[in-house]
């Protein structure tokens, strides 16, 4: 708690300030985009594959914690440390059958700013372990990471891009992408960030309406009496969500929407495939508590 407290008022001391902060990233204080600690349970229904009997569904929980103020390297660096975590809980029909999947990562961020300049630039690692917990080696081992650039074109629009790349005992991917920030009223912003997009209204101080378009899933080491194997699930959500304030920095949510672009796919841990489908549309729900840091 003191090192959520510690965040807090340095994120609020350095608003404003001429060297590097959270703020050279985001178009206003809003509550809708403020960096916060997280945690959510979301559940999608089973949708069937297209061509294989069966389907999948699943359930998950997830944690999102800053671990520390920014750290100032000088005026223009600045660096921060996070954790994420998420539990899934798998429902299969294919021959792995169901399984309790982890993701565990370190969130290694760094910021770039000189004084006065609209440009910023961004740098994001997420080390960690992507694993049924069974037996942890470096089959389990993934990293994400993220560089990209702001450039603030006025108070209410800014331009974003940059590359993500994902590596895993799977694959290696890396994707360009490009986006915006824009602040369309005073209590509305739209924000466009490679294939994820979201667009928040809080017509009310204790009250926020979201529509949002993003990516899920994901890839996970896993194993079985006949070896090890890669697990892959991507997924698109396109949904509504609406957020209470519950005190001055608590705020409780509820989402619901569709899922689409479902797929599922199975290695060997040498590269083979032994498993890839598409699935059916579907629905998921999902229930977060935020506190801001600021």
């Amino acid at each position: 708690m003191a090192t959520l407290l510690c965040f807090c008022t340095a994120l609020s001391s350095i608003c404003g300030a001429d060297r590097v902060n959270v703020g050279d990233f985001m178009l206003s204080r809003s509550p809708a985009t403020a960096p916060s600690t997280r945690a959510a349970y979301s559940a999608a229904n089973e949708v069937d594959f297209d061509s294989t009997a069966g389907g999948f569904s699943y359930q998950s929980f997830e944690l999102n914690v800053p671990l520390m103020a920014p750290y100032h390297l000088n005026d223009y660096h600045a660096l921060l440390v996070g954790v994420k975590y998420e539990a899934i809980w798998l429902d299969t029909d294919t021959f792995l059958g169901d399984m309790d999947l982890h993701d565990f990562r370190l969130r290694l961020r760094w910021m770039y700013r000189q004084p006065g300049s609209k440009l910023s630039w961004m740098g994001l690692l997420e080390p960690g372990l992507a694993t049924d917990g069974k037996s942890v080696d470096m089959d389990d081992f993934a990293i994400d990471g993220q560089l990209g650039f702001r450039y603030a074109q006025s108070p209410r629009l800014a331009w974003i891009g940059g590359v993500v790349v994902f590596y895993n005992s799977m694959e290696t991917r890396v994707y360009p992408g490009i986006g915006f920030q824009w602040q369309a009223l005073e209590e509305v912003l739209i924000r466009l960030t490679g294939p994820s997009f979201k667009a928040s209204w809080q017509p009310h101080d204790d009250w926020i309406l979201h529509a949002i378009v993003e990516t899920g899933g994901g890839t996970w080491n896993v194993r079985d009496n006949d070896g090890d194997f890669d697990v892959r699930i991507r997924s698109y959500q396109a949904g509504i969500g609406v957020e209470r304030r519950l005190s001055e920095k608590f705020w409780l949510g509820l989402w619901g929407g569709v899922t689409f672009a479902n797929d599922m796919e199975i290695e060997t841990s040498s590269g083979s495939e032994l498993f890839d489908d598409d699935a059916d549309m579907g629905w998921f729900v999902k229930l977060g508590i935020r506190k801001i840091l600021w």
